[in-house]
């Protein structure tokens, strides 16, 4: 069952003269761990409180190793055994309990004790554990070097961690800039990592770590080097694309950190890409498009250390706006030629009535009013023309831009 044991293997105990109180030793109120929850009786100081202990037993682990000096172990059977552990997980002593009240703790030395287990000898036959504690101090020993250093740059920052060194109480975080000496910068309580906000991007920087406890210092990690710098912006997202008349309009979010974005299209999705703009505006209008083809845009953003990945795709398809003008011109049969400037809805209503007109239908007389073309100093100016004086009319469409 052991793979090493060392000092006494003690029987049963000597009895005691009287009941009397001990001095705390290093478990008191310390609970034990069991496989059911924690265990507060055996270290409670009362010699009438209890634990019944069989199958199972409870454990203690020091945080830290512990040189042993003496024991306190009271039940009501010899079969009620304490056995002592070193780091290594190997027992180092153990000894059956008194089974009357102990005036003073027993004495006996072990060095690096990490953990302490109460059990029954006989599993099949329960015992009553009243009392035990463990008394001395802290093992001398140094922490070991820190291992797994590791540091990450960052914008105007470099993130620190490190593997956990069991005997420290605390670290040393030393940093060198440019190869220069080592000097302390942070010391650290009960964590493995530290983020180092005094650094600024563009410098080369180089950082060590240490452990320490009540004994000493452990001699300095090996040595980690890191940049830090401004990361490349991350994804600009939400483009859209809004075809219009020879153009499209793209707008997307806008990206912390970005400097200005890279436009980019393709004829189709999944042809080659290249850059038709740069803006440093979360929008872009491409008046280079053509109507009737169809184009694929995507977005990056950029500042001094990169690029991002590119937005999603997105496609649009100029096309010619629908005119909503026109020149309406009437050729009369004085050979006088009228023109009119007329919405889309107005000249295609003319059209209609010179078309119902020539069938016989509709009045003889149509209105044309002349909105804001040579009004003058006149509230409206409008021209009644008869289908009988009319030779000839041409409409010509356009946009108004």
């Amino acid at each position: 069952m052991w793979l090493m044991m060392f000092g006494l293997l003690f029987g049963s105990l000597p009895a005691y003269a009287a009941e009397g109180p001990i001095a705390p030793g290093l478990l008191r109120w310390v609970p034990g761990q069991t496989a059911t929850g924690s265990q507060y009786a055996v270290t409670d100081g009362n010699w009438q409180t209890y634990a019944t202990v069989s199958g199972d037993a409870i454990v203690w682990n020091f945080d830290r190793p512990v040189d042993v000096n003496g024991f306190v172990f009271y039940a009501d059977s010899p079969d009620a055994q304490l056995y002592l552990f070193d780091v290594y997980g190997v027992g180092v002593a153990a000894s059956g309990a008194s089974t009357t009240v102990p005036t003073a703790p027993f004495p006996i030395e072990v060095s690096k004790v990490k953990s302490v287990r109460v059990t029954a000898a006989n599993p099949g036959q329960p015992v009553r554990v009243y009392e035990m504690d463990i008394y001395g101090s802290l093992s001398h020993i140094i922490p070991n070097t820190p291992t797994g250093l590791k540091a990450v740059g960052g914008d105007r920052n470099v993130k620190l961690e490190w593997n956990a060194e069991p005997n420290a109480t605390g670290y040393k975080v030393k940093r060198s800039t440019y190869g220069g000496p080592y000097s302390v910068i942070q010391t650290v309580y009960g964590a493995t990592k530290y983020e180092d906000h005094s650094v600024m991007n563009g410098y080369s920087y180089s950082y060590v770590v240490s452990a320490f406890n009540e004994f000493g210092e452990s001699a300095p990690s090996a040595q980690v080097y890191t940049y830090p710098m401004l990361p490349p912006p991350v994804t600009p997202t939400h483009l859209t694309a809004v075809a219009g008349d020879s153009q499209v309009l793209l707008q997307w979010e806008t990206v912390t950190g970005a400097v200005y974005y890279n436009v980019k299209r393709a004829e189709q999705p999944g042809n080659t890409y290249t850059t038709v703009a740069q803006t440093v505006y979360g929008y872009y209008t491409d008046n280079s498009a053509e109507n009737g083809r169809t184009y694929s845009y995507i977005v990056s953003a950029l500042n001094g250390s990169g690029e991002s990945y590119p937005s999603g795709p997105v496609t649009a398809t100029p096309v010619a706006a629908a005119p909503d003008r026109a020149l309406l011109v009437l050729t009369m049969t004085d050979r006088l030629m009228k023109e009119y400037d007329l919405s889309a809805a107005e000249a295609n209503a003319f059209v209609l009535w010179y078309t119902q007109r020539s069938g016989g239908q509709g009045p003889a007389v149509y209105v044309l009013d002349r909105h804001d073309n040579n009004r003058g100093p006149f509230a409206s100016r409008k021209d009644y023309v008869t289908f009988d004086s009319i030779i000839s009319f041409e409409v010509n469409a356009y946009t108004r831009r």
